[in-house]
């Protein structure tokens, strides 16, 4: 409750304030007098006991905790990888083996010999206006002592020139056997074959630095064979 002295007092003394105001009306300026009463307003004021709950209240405002805790984005375990451009990846090496393992022919020994160079082979077999003639030739053999028949005319394996780092495909032979990459025939008991296999290149490949020959059962395996 309000002390009732304490407002009797300041009651009083606005009175004095207002008859001293009479008098000297004219001497103080608006500014002044509303000076004069928020001073008066707020020393009552202070006396008030509801005033002075509620100006605590407001100078000492509690600040609510927050009881949740901030939240924070994981970043992820497994960021995206660049993809790769198609096609990028390598072939896997094929296994490098001998040339009887390469064929697989039960009873059949194979052999590199030698190779030339020309620009006619055989009648049938000659070089064209700006090309040159590879002849590499194999030797087949019958370990058996029986006619040994041998097909490799669907064995699809490729031979591939390989002349001062250009590549050449092999052509076919047109012999009576197929050459080494059609080869077709029948070996007696103990006895051997000449089998060739042809391949046409230009003609400024004819004097090799170095030269070779890979013999290829594709997906499965080859061999590498340097001409000499």
């Amino acid at each position: 409750m309000i002390n009732r002295k304490c407002i009797l007092s300041v009651c009083l003394c606005l009175v004095m304030l207002m008859l001293a105001g009479c008098v000297q009306a004219r001497k103080l300026t608006e500014e002044k007098q509303d000076i004069i009463a928020e001073y008066s307003a707020g020393i009552v004021l202070q006396h008030a006991d509801n005033y002075k709950k509620r100006l605590e209240k407001q100078e000492n405002p509690e600040t609510p905790e927050s009881s949740q805790p901030p939240q924070v984005t994981a970043a992820p375990e497994n960021p995206s990888e660049p993809a790769q451009a198609a096609g990028s990846e390598e072939e896997p090496a094929l296994a490098q083996v001998s040339l009887n393992d390469l064929y697989q022919v039960s009873g059949m020994n194979a052999e590199y010999m030698s190779y030339k160079s020309c620009s006619k082979y055989t009648n049938q077999i000659a070089a064209h206006k700006g090309e040159w003639l590879y002849i590499v030739d194999f030797r087949v053999s019958n370990s058996t002592k029986k006619p040994l028949k041998v097909d490799l005319s669907k064995r699809g394996i490729k031979y591939l020139l390989n002349v001062d780092g250009s590549e050449y495909q092999a052509h076919p032979s047109f012999l009576e056997n197929g050459g080494m990459n059609f080869l077709k025939t029948t070996i007696p008991p103990g006895a051997s074959k000449k089998a060739v296999v042809v391949f046409r290149v230009p003609e400024k490949a004819k004097n090799p630095g170095s030269a070779t020959v890979t013999v290829r059962d594709e997906g499965k395996c080859e061999t590498e064979i340097r001409l000499k």
